[in-house]
């Protein structure tokens, strides 16, 4: 293989609504992806083309993830980017009324959600970059606007605040490898996982508060995707990609 087609996409997370759109637009731009998830049901439904190259996978796993690595992309070549999309939005208020008494956030929900939206991701960007580090890379995390904390999200909210603190570690440990590491932060992204979460009333109201008037889309994410692959002089940076409702 031609050194310019050695060059790999992994997307963890690419059985999602949003994964998936991005595996299938890399691919279509003729680069060679490997789409990994525990449910790929959105790809293997799809003809998504010879570029892409669908693995189910327990993400959580390392070995499994180790070996799905060195069983699909041959050590002699290139991975030139992750987009490390994996993640679970969840909603659970820090105290809700059940039985005329309150009851707290449930222990077993907060572990399910820090290891969903952050011990996996620390997984997959760490065998990635094992794999990145002879000849360079760049990573890119995925944060949310719920770093800085939403209410009725706690749980989500710390796995997301505990991303942008790894990506910026990561980002000055790697750097000497030619390794970058960023996080994008979306806001309100029109996929169906957002509508599944959020009340059709509320997003229309999010809607109303952005100064864009509008809520993302998934090319709005990988356009942004595409400028911190491209930008060989950014690091450590966490884009917010939410048509300004944070300001």
């Amino acid at each position: 293989m031609p050194e310019a087609e050695a060059r790999w996409i992994v997307v963890s997370g690419a059985g999602g609504a949003l994964g998936s759109e991005i595996a299938r637009h890399f691919a279509a731009k003729g680069r060679h992806v490997l789409a990994l998830d525990r449910n790929t049901d959105r790809l293997t439904q799809s003809s998504a083309g010879a570029n892409l190259l669908v693995r189910q996978i327990d993400l959580a796993s390392r070995d499994d993830l180790r070996r799905t690595l060195a069983d699909t992309i041959p050590q002699t070549d290139r991975i030139s980017l992750l987009v490390n999309a994996v993640g679970q939005i969840w909603n659970e208020p820090v105290l809700s009324l059940r039985g005329g008494r309150f009851a707290s956030h449930e222990t077993d929900s907060l572990r399910r959600v820090i290891n969903a939206n952050l011990v996996v991701p620390f997984i997959v960007a760490t065998e990635v970059a094992a794999r990145m580090a002879r000849h360079g890379g760049a990573i890119v995390n995925f944060s949310s606007i719920a770093s800085s904390g939403n209410p009725g999200q706690a749980a989500y909210s710390a796995a997301k605040a505990g991303i942008e603190g790894m990506t910026r570690a990561m980002a000055a440990e790697l750097g000497p490898l030619r390794i970058r590491v960023n996080a994008i932060a979306p806001g309100f992204i029109d996929v169906a996982t957002t509508r599944d979460a959020v009340p059709s009333k509320q997003l229309g109201n999010y809607a109303d508060r952005t100064p864009l008037v509008r809520l993302g889309t998934p090319d709005d994410v990988i356009g942004a995707i595409e400028f911190l692959e491209s930008n060989a002089f950014v690091t450590g940076e966490i884009l917010r990609i939410d048509g300004g409702l944070r300001l």
